[in-house]
């Protein structure tokens, strides 16, 4: 039976016994939730379907304290991870309710809902707290380890447990360990079905985009070019599709590819692609300042490097002239 008419049905039969069928509801709003779509259009969606499945299992909680909580964290877990504008201190503060509930279970669906709600928190902190970031990723790592054996989905959450604590050793300056996280995270994607690598395409493209990184990092610039360049086609697609939330990716990626460029002394190469990336984050300033106007700052130099490089000089003052522009604003 189709999901939408699954939910239909028993938004009917919850009016009549909620107790009995209040539950399945939830849940299905839940997975309802999760579905992947790559249409910005219906993450609205599943933003309504989440928000539904959270008043409704609180609802239940309150009929019968002490039967629901796994589900309400369930839920809320869906709720706080849905790609939409909601604020990161309300996700953390519904991670932070959700892990109250199942801190201290042991059975495997409280195990698994902890190590979501572990996660999804580790994902939006890792850019402004990396510390806070990498304690719960590992800290999912090891819930997740505990559940085996894993479903398609919690498998996707390893790999991304693992992307993240690859970030984030990064960005704390752990290059080899980042390494080691990423090229992790990109081994459990590759060992997916195809039809799953499909389906959660965005995660695999940001692991590799940072498993690129690392390459590049450790001047292992040809194996960095050839995996850059085989998610570079499909970025590009997703950009076009949902330009804000996959922009950021391609602009990083295009980085990793001018500076594997540069490494192989493809100086033309490099320029041509840092000039892409430039344009794809003059495009997020453009659109969300306070957020993408400090890494165009940082798009604008890396051009103008990228130019010296080339002999440019002039062509390299005016990006570098820009980037103090913007940032003096």
């Amino acid at each position: 039976m189709p999901l939408a008419v699954r939910v239909v049905l028993l938004r009917q039969l919850s009016r009549v016994d909620l107790a009995r069928f209040g539950p399945k509801l939830a849940e299905a709003l839940v997975t309802r939730s999760q579905q992947v779509r790559i249409r910005r259009s219906f993450v609205r969606r599943r933003t309504a379907a989440a928000d539904e499945a959270v008043a409704l299992y609180r609802r239940l909680v309150h009929d019968r304290p002490g039967r629901h909580q796994v589900g309400l964290a369930r839920a809320l877990v869906a709720q706080a991870s849905v790609p939409d504008d909601r604020a990161m201190t309300s996700a953390l503060a519904q991670g932070r309710e959700a892990i109250g509930y199942v801190e201290d279970t042991t059975d495997r669906d409280g195990l698994a809902v902890l190590a979501a709600a572990q996660l999804m928190m580790a994902m939006h902190l890792q850019a402004e707290a990396p510390d806070d970031a990498l304690t719960l990723a590992e800290r999912a790592h090891r819930t997740l380890s505990l559940c085996t054996p894993l479903t398609t989905r919690e498998r996707v959450d390893l790999a991304r447990s693992r992307t993240v604590v690859g970030y984030c050793r990064a960005t704390l300056g752990e290059p080899a360990e980042a390494l080691a996280a990423r090229e992790e995270a990109v081994e459990i994607f590759r060992r997916l079905p195809l039809w799953a690598r499909l389906k959660y395409m965005p995660a695999r493209l940001e692991a590799i985009s940072g498993l690129a990184d690392s390459l590049a990092s450790h001047r292992r610039w040809a194996e960095a070019l050839t995996l850059a360049t085989g998610a570079r086609e499909d970025l590009t697609f997703m950009s076009r599709l949902e330009p804000l939330r996959f922009r950021p990716t391609l602009g990083n990626l295009l980085f990793v590819i001018a500076r594997s460029h540069l490494g192989l002394r493809e100086q033309d190469a490099a320029v041509a692609a840092a000039e892409e990336a430039v344009g794809h984050y003059r495009w997020l300033a453009e659109h969300d300042p306070v957020r993408y106007q400090p890494r165009l700052v940082i798009a604008l130099r890396t051009l103008a490097g990228a130019l010296n490089a080339l002999g440019l000089h002039e062509k390299a003052a005016w990006a570098a002239g820009e980037a103090e522009t913007i940032e003096s604003r």
